[in-house]
């Protein structure tokens, strides 16, 4: 068992107020002398002290510690804005504690509940579908918590999130400049927001191009089975239309996907398809060098959100509440 305040009290024959007083560093501001501070911190430090920093934390009101939740752990962009939100967290004297719902709503409920048993300070969420009670809950307590990347119109929340619509009209307004007159577009979870936007931009960008918006050839895959389903969606997509000479995708994954399919169909993509996509990763960097990207601010969203977040933690009389909406970059 390791030693205790009470312990050192005993032995130095002090009191244990005084004992902790000292350890949290406020002997001088307490006036102790400095012969006792002295004492108090050499013989802790003689006898193997360590401060039980949950229960201090506790004390004054505050863990300094953040949660994260994203909707998997795995996916290289929901990775690059945990460290963006880690490395704002440390700047700002927090630690982060990161789940992963797995875009499981329950679940996500499941981790709210227990992140604030531990006592966090607030939540950084990049929500799920069907978490609905859980965000309502935090709302009715006004404890601090801040959506990421994706957003509920009907909840007023803090949010980070980026211009999806406007994104998207841009990148399918430069395929359709480069000469593509029948885009595709590859979507799914069609239930979010951002994604209801995007689709907006590209359907408002083939108007402006003054091309049809046939709802042939717009694909919802199932997120849960995006592997396999892709593959019969595109299957279907180029016997209905070979003539598909360009392709938007919502989210990287689905592109990354569905250059899998194109390489073992042994379609020459790079060649015969003009292609834009939301945000990137190395691999599609690598495989489709010639694809169009509007970039996500990830670093400027993680710091906004954690910005945010301590402004909300720190406001002890109710805090404002911020909507961020950032601008992509195409590439």
């Amino acid at each position: 068992m390791g030693v205790s305040l009470k312990t050192i009290a005993e032995d130095l024959h002090l009191s244990k107020a005084t004992v902790s007083w000292i350890l949290s560093g406020q002997g001088e501001a307490k006036g102790f002398s400095l012969a006792t501070i002295r004492l108090v911190k050499e013989y802790a430090k003689q006898i193997g002290y360590r401060p039980n920093l949950l229960a201090r934390s506790l004390s004054i009101g505050s863990t300094h510690t953040i949660g994260l939740i994203i909707p998997a752990v795995g996916d290289t962009f929901y990775s690059q804005m945990t460290q963006a939100v880690e490395a704002q967290a440390q700047k700002l004297g927090y630690s982060l504690i990161v789940s992963s719902s797995e875009g499981d709503g329950n679940k996500e409920k499941r981790l709210i509940k227990l992140l604030r048993s531990q006592q966090v300070d607030g939540l950084v969420i990049a929500p799920a579908k069907g978490g609905g009670s859980g965000y309502r809950s935090m709302l009715s307590d006004q404890f601090p918590f801040v959506f990421i990347d994706r957003f509920y119109p009907s909840l007023k929340t803090n949010y980070v999130i980026v211009n999806n619509e406007q994104s998207s009209h841009q990148l399918v307004s430069l395929l359709a400049r480069g000469g593509c007159r029948k885009i595709a577009a590859i979507t799914t979870d069609m239930h979010l927001m951002v994604m209801m936007m995007r689709m907006r931009g590209y359907r408002t960008a083939l108007a402006g191009a003054g091309l049809t918006a046939d709802d042939s050839l717009c694909l919802q895959v199932d997120r849960t089975a995006y592997r396999e389903d892709i593959r019969v969606q595109l299957d279907e997509l180029l016997a209905r239309h070979p003539d598909v000479d360009g392709f938007f995708f919502t989210t990287h994954y689905l592109a990354l996907e569905s250059i899998r399919y194109f390489i073992d169909r042994k379609i020459d993509y790079n060649t015969r398809y003009r292609m834009g996509c939301i945000h990137t990763t190395i691999a599609l960097d690598i495989l489709a060098p010639g694809m169009l990207f509007s970039m996500m601010p990830i670093n400027d969203m993680g710091a906004r959100a954690v910005d945010i977040l301590v402004e909300n933690i720190r406001s002890k009389q109710g805090f404002q509440v911020r909507e961020e909406v950032l601008e992509n970059v195409i590439t």
